[in-house]
């Protein structure tokens, strides 16, 4: 376990790749929530290109210690949230689906977007089988309204992440 000089959080290697790349964690991340699995091998897929990814809490912005992990947030339209983890120095939001509900997968995947580029310009989210063409026009329309969008990912059912914007 490593603490950083500036927080107060502690920090957990969970693992590390001979590129360099890392998975860290903060002690305060509840590891118990149904999307904790897909966070880290979001992570994890990061990890293995060199990256080094930190999957982060979900606390209140009026806590002291908000501005140490999510200060780059502040004054953006981003202030106040807590997207799911870090690469480098992007944040991510990772957006998932209830597999039982997923009776409209178009509306499914319009809403995992709405949902993730309400919390950062950089998304994942899970495969909900729209086809690829599809889902690249819905994505175009989207920048078109909202030059705010900057990577949109999937991840696919064999834990690959592929990016579409």
């Amino acid at each position: 376990m490593k603490q950083d000089n500036n927080v107060s959080f502690i920090r957990e290697t969970l693992k590390e790749f001979d590129n360099g790349g890392k998975i860290e964690i903060y002690g305060e991340v509840d590891r118990n929530t149904s999307d904790y699995a897909q966070k880290y091998t979001c992570c994890k897929y990061f990890a293995r290109q060199g990256e080094k990814t930190v999957i982060t809490p979900k606390i209140h912005f009026k806590n002291p210690l908000y501005r140490e992990i999510y200060g780059s947030l502040v004054g953006t339209r981003y202030d106040r949230k807590c997207p799911d983890f870090k690469v480098g120095n992007k944040f991510y939001e990772h957006e998932g689906f209830d597999i039982n509900k997923n009776t409209n997968p178009k509306r499914t995947f319009k809403n995992m977007i709405s949902r993730g580029f309400s919390q950062s310009d950089c998304i994942v989210i899970e495969d909900c089988n729209v086809g690829r063409v599809w889902a690249q026009r819905i994505i175009y329309e989207r920048t078109m309204s909202e030059s705010t969008i900057k990577e949109l990912w999937i991840r696919e059912k064999n834990n690959t992440l592929k990016r579409l914007f």
